[in-house]
């Protein structure tokens, strides 16, 4: 398997090689071949250090393939889905990417039409990878990359298309050092909102790594929100598909409130959202429909159930009317619409719903063991009146509003626990717990 939960993911030097990545070029061009679809393909980056040297080496493989290059440079993910709508002449778009994955790795992902690609998507592009996969020697061969920075010009003006009347907010963003850098600072000068930027360098030396399922990945933000007295702190993740939210006390709002939130003004009436996010989406009015963990599901499942909204737990919202894939910008501009049209605060709106605390943790595991952890976890004696679900991983219910989930990334050899209850002191001892128990599990198999 080439693809992980989303996208192609793995150790930049080990996995990512000239040769393959030459022949990841050709396989995309080929699967749009098969499909049909004709035209240029566009390529973008985020400023990981290895992302440069990916983009050239997959662009030599598109090029061989006869078809051209629109190097897009430091962009965000959605930028690169988005051209694909704006410009009928592109006919796919590639993202070098490793998200939120250490920053030795890195990843790309693929986008055809409105949307990312499809878990049978991937499946066609690894059988024309397993074909061709160094039937051609990747020495040698030249590339003709066209420089037409188009995509974050599309994007800013789709974001504005979207925004309404705003309060004079003062603002702090967190760009994290990556690629909505190029788009965020520019697009509230527009709209004449106060805003402060911080970690706002694009650089490869300065690029943070940020999970934004924690709190500690916008320390940063939110003691600057209380520092300058702001209305509402914003963070982007380093590819800008994910955005979570620090109100004026300070307070994290992770992207499962957010995605609640855009769900109960939303007009659509059934949300989708995988295993792992919180239970506060069952609260707001909707019928809600859980998938495995990873975007393309959540796509999947919304095109399926004629959903027009999803969410992941980490800030990453997908709406239909603007693109089938994660999409910080309009999640964001969603949040400021619902705050202004309500005249309400971020903290006021968040408080309109029922609070749960949840715990999120993750230790490096190698992934042979997955199995066997996950054997041992549902075969535990986890005490009386107990439920399992096993869509992801294995997610325990220990009562009516407290469960804890054991799931293996895809995407990188680490095993995650996460655990929610409406009492915090249960959850951090349930998440401790698990943890101990996961570790103690992980050991023993490795002694």
């Amino acid at each position: 398997m080439l693809f992980g939960t989303s996208g192609i993911r793995g150790n930049a030097e080990k996995l990512f090689t000239e040769q393959f990545c030459f022949d990841i070029g050709r396989s995309f061009t080929k699967f749009l071949a098969n499909r049909g679809i004709k035209g240029d393909i566009a390529i973008g980056m985020d400023p990981r250090e290895s992302s440069e040297r990916i983009k050239y080496d997959v662009a030599r493989g598109i090029c061989y393939e006869n078809r051209n290059v629109f190097d897009e440079g430091y962009a965000p993910s959605p930028a690169m889905n988005y051209i694909l709508i704006a410009d009928s002449t592109v006919a796919g778009s590639i993202m070098i990417t490793g998200s939120n994955i250490r920053s030795d790795f890195n990843g790309i992902k693929f986008f055809i039409g409105a949307r990312e690609i499809l878990k049978e998507d991937e499946r066609d592009i690894e059988n024309i990878y397993v074909d061709i996969k160094d039937n051609i020697s990747c020495k040698d061969k030249g590339e003709v990359t066209i420089s037409r920075s188009r995509a974050i010009d599309f994007y800013q003006k789709m974001l504005l298309d979207l925004t309404e009347y705003y309060p004079k907010w003062k603002v702090v963003l967190d760009l994290g050092n990556g690629c909505q850098s190029k788009v965020m600072p520019g697009l509230f000068d527009i709209l004449g909102l106060g805003t402060i930027s911080i970690n706002d360098d694009v650089a490869p030396e300065k690029f943070i790594v940020r999970d934004t399922e924690t709190e500690d990945a916008v320390k940063d933000l939110q003691e600057k929100v209380v520092e300058v007295g702001a209305d509402i702190g914003i963070a982007f993740d380093g590819d800008g598909d994910r955005v979570v939210f620090v109100d004026g006390e300070g307070r994290f709002i992770t992207g499962d409130y957010v995605g609640a939130i855009i769900a109960k003004y939303s007009d659509t009436d059934v949300v989708i959202t995988p295993i792992n996010t919180s239970q506060v989406i069952e609260h707001v009015g909707k019928r809600v429909i859980r998938t495995k963990v990873g975007s393309p599901y959540v796509v999947e499942s919304m095109i399926m159930n004629a959903s027009s909204f999803g969410f992941e737990a980490n800030g990453g919202g997908i709406s239909e009317e603007v693109m089938l894939s994660r999409d910080a910008g309009s999640t964001m501009i969603k949040i400021l619409n619902i705050l202004s049209r309500n005249k309400i605060s971020l903290k006021d709106l968040v408080d309109t719903l029922p609070r749960f605390f949840l715990y999120r943790e993750k230790v490096e595991c190698p992934m042979i063991l997955y199995p066997k952890i996950l054997d041992i976890v549902k075969s535990k004696n986890w005490g009386c009146n107990t439920r399992i679900e096993d869509i992801d991983g294995v997610k325990i219910w220990v009562g009516d509003d407290s469960w804890v989930l054991f799931r293996p990334s895809m995407n990188a050899p680490e095993f995650r626990v996460f655990a929610e209850s409406k009492s915090e002191e249960d959850v951090t001892r349930l998440g401790e717990d698990s943890m101990d128990f996961l570790i103690s599990t992980k050991r023993r198999f490795m002694t």
